[in-house]
């Protein structure tokens, strides 16, 4: 099965199956590598779901003590669960393993690289690549966890990046005006049915931002002109128009391709999960998560404080954990996008994902992550936006190029058409390198430490040495775990905790 935007046909078979065993393996290496100087396993979640591939078969088979076992994660996990039970099986340590595994899946974005013209490009476009993430904590932490949000990060984000790639691959003479073909469609529906297969609620926020990705961007500049107040004289007729230009966007053939690529795989997925959830509790819902949520209301006040210090907590907000990340690819991307400003569709929809998710877990009672250093609970988000945006850096000029939406296909620009934007103004790009230089200045610091302490000693979630995280830690130390969620978690001493962790600087503390 060959697909149109995984194969380079410049180069001969043989020499594209080596370079790509070469760079899989290498990576991989690297990775592992890198992840072993990490001092043991931080087992995260590991030890609530390792045993649930062991109880799906006596509950398929009929037993309903098995399935009140499984844990409440969903089927990704058990996935996993099953891969690593396996390597048990085999006398294979389970950290090995577990390390070994998401360095690999962390290694598959670079099979994106199929499109370098040349060998410079190929090997500047996996430097860079391996340089992003050395350049956070993750290699340090979050290959040795049994938290999987690394690997739903990759997954997604090559989920989003091969969808656009497949919307937009050339016939050689031109932008393709045929459908993507039935690989390119089963491929990308297997990543989009995997991607949904982390999280219980990845249907409905990839659905959201899919939605939002098809509002034109005019329509977004006349909201965002008119304000949320009433609108001005002439702005209904505005509004009307702008309705008009989106529905003719929906009807696109252009968006039509997308329904093929995006919609079967999740709801294959949601299919079975909630086959998945019949089983656990016999209902088509997660109880578990939704039990959680009962007992652990937040006020909005916290909501909104939770929202806040997702970017900007010094003890591993957004600002922090990934701003030496976006500064490097900032660096890398400030001269290329002077060259060729056009709007890049695989950024777009991973941001707005991203923003979807961050909203969200604001919402929930613990909306950082338990055992982390980082917002664990964004890191797909963000692995996703980092791939995103790596992939449209090295990817070969012209095919990284889309038109503002609601364009039908016969307005694509040609293969040597050439931008027709203006270079970025003087002050705008000193702002931009001024943006630069403080992410690095403020991520530095917090980069070096996860590299030179324990993931355990710096993790956010809680801080025994904080007064009312102290006062928690002996709550939770006296009490039955069952009772954690009703009597801890849902207590106004777990939020002054929460709180007290947000503000806390591992960085200073040392």
């Amino acid at each position: 099965m060959q697909l149109p935007f995984l194969v380079n046909k410049q180069r001969p078979p043989v020499a594209r199956g080596l370079d790509l065993a070469l760079l899989v393996v290498l990576a991989a290496l690297i990775f592992f590598l890198t992840a072993t100087t990490a001092n043991g396993l931080f087992p995260g979640d590991l030890g609530r779901w390792l045993g649930d591939s062991l109880a799906l078969g006596p509950c398929l088979a009929g037993q309903p003590q098995s399935c009140g076992v499984i844990s409440k994660f969903p089927l990704g996990y058990t996935l996993n669960s099953w891969l690593l039970i396996e390597a048990a099986r085999h006398a294979i340590k389970i950290p090995v393993f577990l390390a070994a595994l998401n360095s690999l899946v962390l290694a598959l974005p670079l099979l994106l690289l199929r499109f370098s013209p040349s060998s410079q490009d190929l090997f500047k476009g996996w430097g860079l690549y391996m340089g992003l993430w050395l350049l956070t904590p993750i290699p340090r932490f979050y290959l040795f966890t049994g938290s999987l949000e690394v690997q739903a990060g990759v997954v997604t984000g090559l989920a989003i990046v091969l969808t656009v790639r497949a919307l937009l691959a050339r016939d050689g003479q031109g932008w393709r005006t045929q459908e993507p073909s039935r690989s390119a469609i089963l491929f990308c529906n297997g990543l989009w049915f995997i991607a949904c297969l982390y999280k219980d609620t990845a249907v409905i926020t990839f659905a959201l931002a899919g939605l939002l990705l098809l509002v034109p961007d005019h329509a977004w500049r006349g909201l965002a002109g008119q304000g949320m107040g009433r609108l001005h004289r002439g702005g209904r007729e505005k509004a009307m128009t702008a309705q008009g230009r989106a529905k003719n966007f929906l009807l696109s053939k252009h968006q039509f391709g997308a329904l093929w690529l995006t919609l079967p795989g999740p709801i294959a997925a949601l299919l079975a999960e909630v086959g998945f959830n019949l089983m656990r509790y016999r209902s088509l819902l997660p109880e578990a998560y939704l039990n959680e949520a009962r007992l652990t209301s937040t006020p909005a006040f916290f909501r909104l404080q939770s929202l806040f210090w997702s970017v900007a907590s010094p003890n591993g907000g957004l600002m922090v954990f990934w701003g030496l990340c976006f500064a490097v690819l900032g660096l890398f991307g400030l001269r290329r996008i002077q060259r060729n400003r056009c709007q890049f569709i695989a950024i777009k929809a991973a941001i707005l994902w991203a923003l979807i998710s961050m909203v969200g877990l604001s919402l929930w009672w613990n909306p950082f992550g338990w055992e982390s250093w980082g917002h664990r609970l964004m890191v797909p988000a963000m692995v996703a936006i980092v791939i995103a945006t790596w992939e449209v850096l090295t990817s070969p000029g012209p095919l990284q190029a889309l038109p503002a939406q609601g364009a039908s296909l016969a307005e694509l620009p040609s293969q040597a058409e050439p931008s027709q934007r203006k270079p970025l103004p003087q002050l705008a790009l000193l702002a931009s390198y001024l943006l630069v230089s403080m992410l690095v200045v403020v991520s530095l610091p917090y980069v070096s430490l996860g590299y030179r302490a324990n993931g355990m000693d710096v993790r956010h979630h809680p801080a025994p040495a904080l007064r009312h995280c102290a006062k928690m830690m002996g709550l939770l130390n006296r009490i039955p775990v069952e009772r954690h969620l009703a009597d801890v978690y849902s207590s106004e001493l777990w939020r002054q905790c929460a709180l007290e962790s947000y503000r806390h600087n591992p960085s200073l503390a040392r």
